[in-house]
């Protein structure tokens, strides 16, 4: 005869012992967390920048860099006359232009005094490779790299001998630039240098066929030009806070009000001109006026002794100390 099977030990459920009319419980709310502790996040926005806009979305623990030999241009000096006349010819052109490189130049006495800070020079940078991006951990590596090869290597005389038009490799922006001649070889030797670097860090190298150059001025494009470089007439070209203005009233620019869509209610917003491409004839006019001057190594002529790494924020350089070999 089998004996019915009782469980040892009888749980009571919560739900039976809960009365019925029982309130429920109220979940309580964390804290929020102190505001140092809160990594503010960067905003991409153009109309800080010049109307530019970051090619690379932003990634935490990331930092830009790149390489360039610098050139400081400084008032008085006859390259500094030329750049000055260059950009008054531009600016008549292509009003839209942007020039670069103006830096505060402080002079001092013989007594290391500031006799006059309102004279401005130009720094303008020659680069060495494209954009490149690094961890935090890798900085410490690179700029030992770069040192290196700075310590070897020997000063040498560089020149400019035309200008030219260059884009950027998204083809947002055109540039013009002074292309140099003299020092092209000793600057090629340079990427070589570098290039193993680049690839432990598994970045491109610069430019298989290299144009080493300096730009003077930069102009935004307009991103609706099309490969012929023909303009859709339809739009405005200019930017407002990053979005371009379009005129015209098709179904496309209109919400289920009928309304304007967002992007057109600023417009009263600052605006950036855009433009297809410098004009046809600005870089054959500048080499007719400028090319000879600029070719000139009394004036375009100038020292490479130092090379530079900007990462983020910071800036490093180290002069060149190997020495002549007779």
């Amino acid at each position: 005869m089998k004996r019915a099977s009782r469980p040892l030990v009888t749980y009571s459920s919560s739900e039976d012992d809960a009365p019925a009319d029982a309130p429920e419980r109220k979940k309580k709310k964390l804290p929020s967390l102190a505001s140092s502790f809160i990594v503010p996040v960067p905003v991409d926005n153009p109309a800080l920048h010049q109307g530019r806009v970051r090619a690379t979305p932003h990634v935490e623990g990331q930092y830009a860099a790149y390489v360039y030999i610098p050139l400081v241009v400084h008032p008085g000096t006859a390259l500094y006359s030329l750049v000055d006349e260059v950009l008054d010819v531009i600016k008549g052109i292509v009003p839209a232009v942007h020039t670069i490189g103006e830096i505060v130049s402080c002079g001092r006495n013989t007594s290391g005094l500031v006799v006059d800070n309102s004279r401005r020079a130009r720094e303008l940078h020659l680069s060495l490779t494209r954009p490149i991006f690094l961890r935090a951990h890798q900085r410490e590596g690179f700029k030992r790299a770069i040192k290196l090869i700075a310590s070897y290597r020997t000063p040498f005389q560089a020149s400019f001998a035309t200008f030219s038009e260059l884009t950027n490799d998204e083809r947002t922006r055109a540039f013009l630039s002074l292309e140099i001649g003299a020092g092209h070889n000793e600057l090629r030797d340079l990427l070589s240098a570098l290039s193993p670097t680049l690839q432990s860090l598994r970045q491109r190298d610069f430019y298989s066929q290299p144009r080493f150059h300096v730009s003077i001025a930069w102009v935004l494009l307009d991103p609706n030009t099309s490969m012929n470089g023909e303009t859709d007439t339809k739009r405005h070209s200019r930017a407002c806070e990053g979005v371009t203005i379009v005129e015209g009233t098709s179904d496309n620019n209109l919400t289920s009000n009928g309304d304007i869509e967002e992007s057109n209610k600023q417009s009263q917003a600052k605006c950036f001109p855009r433009v297809p491409h410098f004009p046809s004839e600005l870089i054959p006019t500048l080499n007719q006026r400028f090319g000879a001057r600029v070719s000139s190594a009394h004036i375009g002529g100038f020292d490479a002794d130092t090379i530079v790494v900007k990462i983020g924020k910071e800036i490093f350089s180290w002069a060149f100390q190997g020495s002549h070999v007779s």
